[in-house]
């Protein structure tokens, strides 16, 4: 199995296509609460994100974007996620407290897969159904409560059938 730093870089090569969502997607950042984040995500490809923004890593937005927001910027959350999970399997504690709750909670909800898949590349199915699995693996480390192991066991069963892929 991949190690978290490989998980992020098959992030980053399976986001590296992705274009910025059109504007008409952004209204969150044009006319909503995340005018103060818009320099971060508008009109910025996902794997250009400044992720060392300090806006960036305290923005719980994925949930508030339109679903081919979500889908695009998933991808640097996803890096951040694994990046620092990566660190606290070497140092023993975790850094990035936001970014951790925002990307457990999107993957948690009911409607992420069934809204978001229209709009991910195969390549980032695949990525994304491998995140998730070492997420799985790595719930002890994680401190994933038992619904919430749950909630993504039931998305990698639906990543799987949706792209015929195995965890």
């Amino acid at each position: 199995m991949s190690t978290a730093l490989e998980i992020a870089q098959k992030i980053e090569k399976a986001w590296s296509s992705v274009e910025p969502p059109p504007h008409e997607d952004m209204g969150y950042f044009i006319t909503g609460w995340g005018k103060d984040e818009r320099h971060i995500f508008l009109d910025v490809k996902p794997v250009d994100v400044d992720r060392d923004d300090s806006d960036f890593l305290v923005a719980d937005v994925l949930a508030e974007m339109s679903p081919r927001a979500t889908a695009a910027y998933l991808g640097p959350y996803l890096m951040t996620f694994f990046e620092d999970l990566a660190f606290q399997e070497d140092m023993g504690f975790f850094s990035e407290p936001m970014v951790r709750g925002s990307v457990l909670s999107l993957l948690s909800l009911p409607r992420t897969w069934s809204d978001i898949r229209p709009y991910l590349s195969q390549n980032c199915k695949e990525a994304l159904g491998e995140a998730v699995a070492y997420i799985l693996k790595s719930h002890e480390i994680l401190k994933l409560d038992r619904p919430l192991v749950l909630s993504l066991e039931k998305l990698s069963r639906s990543i799987a059938r949706g792209i015929d892929w195995q965890p």
